[in-house]
């Protein structure tokens, strides 16, 4: 009777185990091979994977408001395809946010940098009613520029080294619409739409005053202006004219050209003395980019 009954029970093991091993072993199989079910369409798919940079690093991770196990930068691997929202926390950083849709046997990379939440904003250590300021680029780091109420004044980046340049007797309005600031060694213009000022500063800081000079004063409106043949001259775009004026006679002047367009652009390359104008072709409404080398001519005609 018990051999019997052992015998019963060892038949139902072996087909519990069969009918286990029969539905078990494919779906083990799609698992190794990155397939998992989708329970919403009742059928197995290929996963996804989502790759996660961050700077700064160290930062939780959140999967559809699930928190990953590993923090950012991670690999978050066997995801099911579909539209995500990540999340990225860390303190003192803003919450960063993004859908990210995940596709079969495909990596989603994510490359972030978080933005920080601001704290101990540094002002300006002089009590000073600032109308502009300007950004100028040096060989050695950047250099501020302010014009106030109280004179244009100089400084470096991290708001030491302040030098005032010189006094102002120029409308607060119009040094509010300076359009642009450009500088070369000892000198620096700065313009609006109507006027240009040159300053010459002098060579050592207690070696005179430095001179202030509306040099220019606009037929049309300034577009742009530039410093051209080591500082000698200003390249400015008046309207439709560009025209050569001596920054040591601010009195002469030479055309250089006249555009077709009110729309033309012009930048001149410093270092090359070279003249780039985008303008109109002759006789068709497109625009071309014209070169005009003023070294290169120097050169020509000086050999001549």
């Amino acid at each position: 009777m018990k051999d019997k009954i052992y015998l019963r029970l060892r038949k139902l093991f072996f087909w519990l185990f069969f009918t286990a091993f029969i539905v078990l072993a494919p779906t083990l199989v799609f698992y190794s091979l990155g397939y998992k079910f989708n329970i919403a369409i009742k059928k197995f798919q290929k996963t996804g994977t989502v790759s996660v940079k961050c700077f700064p690093k160290e930062v939780e991770v959140y999967l559809d408001n699930k928190k990953i196990n590993d923090s950012a930068p991670c690999t978050i691997r066997e995801l099911l395809p579909n539209t995500y929202i990540l999340r990225l926390e860390k303190e003192d950083f803003y919450s960063y946010r993004i859908p990210v849709e995940v596709k079969s046997s495909a990596i989603a990379e994510i490359d972030v940098m978080l933005m920080p939440k601001l704290r101990n904003v540094e002002k300006l250590p002089m009590d000073l009613n600032v109308y502009n300021f300007f950004i100028m680029e040096r060989l050695f780091g950047k250099a501020i520029i302010i014009f106030s109420d109280k004179g244009i004044y100089l400084l470096s980046e991290d708001f030491e080294n302040i030098r005032k340049l010189a006094d102002l007797s120029i409308n607060k309005l119009v040094l509010g619409n300076i359009m642009g600031v450009r500088e070369e060694k000892n000198q620096f213009v700065f313009w609006s739409k109507n006027n240009i000022w040159l300053v010459k500063m002098p060579k050592f800081q207690d070696n005179g005053d430095t001179l202030v000079l509306n040099s220019y004063s606009a037929k049309e409106v300034i577009n742009n202006v530039f410093f051209c043949l080591k500082g000698r001259y200003l390249i400015i775009h008046d309207g439709m004219k560009i025209i050569a004026l001596d920054a040591k006679s601010p009195d002469i002047s030479f055309p250089i050209m006249e555009t077709r367009s009110i729309t033309a652009d012009v930048f001149y390359d410093y270092d090359a003395d070279v003249l780039y104008v985008k303008d109109k072709m002759v006789s068709r409404d497109e625009f071309s980019l014209f070169k005009i080398n003023l070294m290169e001519l120097i050169h020509e005609r000086k050999t001549q």
